[in-house]
């Protein structure tokens, strides 16, 4: 809880956190003007899928260096050092820090959306089911892209080697990747369709807005053909929680072995 609370202090005494969520907020409010012109049966679900689709070229940049800048920052003044003097071991520091970023952005953020959804209800019909849906991949989107950024703060030494690596991450996430499925997508058959599978879905953009569509039912799952049967073949959900776990642990687990190379070194 102290460090909750200790990385809720640094963040509001800073800008990078009110800067990002201002923006999330001045978009949101023009989609929702937008919105009002939508039929009104499709409106709100066509609202939030627009508001996610914009959420793809925002959170995972702020996320990104909101998370990266807060690890590094406790590097530069040596506040994990005095942590580590205190018989804290590299897993349990990182771990708590972990969960106070985690905690403190996702806050931030989820409450923004509530009280757009004040203002949803009065403009558009507003479907409580609907909206956890997108919830749920604003949170999934915060969590991966948070670890991510953790990530980078741990590997780099250099403000200059931060930024870089955060925009080249961002950049490769919401661009480079889709370009080399593209180049791939002529080669898929049925016998290697699987396989692309597992590589398309382990995007987690590709599969948190393929979890949106399905369930905002946007994209009907009934009725595929052979070669989508056989891409499609494990439930929505089950794709994200794989995705989930995977980034996670791998990105917290690689966070630890570079920072105990670093301090050997």
């Amino acid at each position: 809880m102290n460090y909750i609370w200790k990385e809720w202090l640094e963040q509001s005494r800073g800008k990078g956190l009110w800067l990002g969520l201002a923006m999330v907020m001045l978009t949101s409010i023009f989609l929702l003007m937008e919105a009002r012109s939508y039929p009104d049966e499709l409106g709100f679900d066509a609202f939030l899928l627009s508001l996610y689709d914009m959420n793809i070229y925002l959170v995972p940049i702020f996320a990104l260096f909101i998370s990266s800048f807060s690890i590094f920052q406790e590097k530069e003044l040596k506040t994990s050092m005095i942590l580590l003097t205190k018989k804290e071991s590299n897993r349990s520091l990182l771990l708590k820090k972990t969960i106070a970023i985690q905690t403190v952005v996702i806050g931030v953020f989820v409450g923004w959306y509530f009280v757009l959804a004040i203002a949803m209800k009065w403009f558009l019909q507003f479907q409580l089911t609907s909206f956890i849906y997108f919830l749920v991949t604003v949170v999934v989107l915060l969590l991966i892209f948070n670890q991510l950024g953790l990530f980078l703060g741990n590997i780099t030494n250099t403000k200059m080697q931060l930024i870089g690596a955060t925009i080249f991450t961002w950049f490769l996430f919401v661009f480079l990747i889709d370009l080399a499925f593209i180049q791939y997508v002529p080669s898929v058959s049925y016998e290697n369709v699987k396989l692309f599978s597992w590589l398309y879905f382990l995007d987690p953009l590709h599969t948190l807005r393929f979890f949106l569509e399905t369930s905002l039912g946007l994209f009907s799952l009934n009725n595929m053909s052979r070669l989508m049967e056989k891409m499609i073949w494990m439930a929505p959900w089950k794709f994200l929680l794989i995705d989930l776990a995977f980034w996670m642990i791998l990105f917290f687990e690689l966070s630890i072995l570079f920072r105990s190379k670093g301090e050997k070194s």
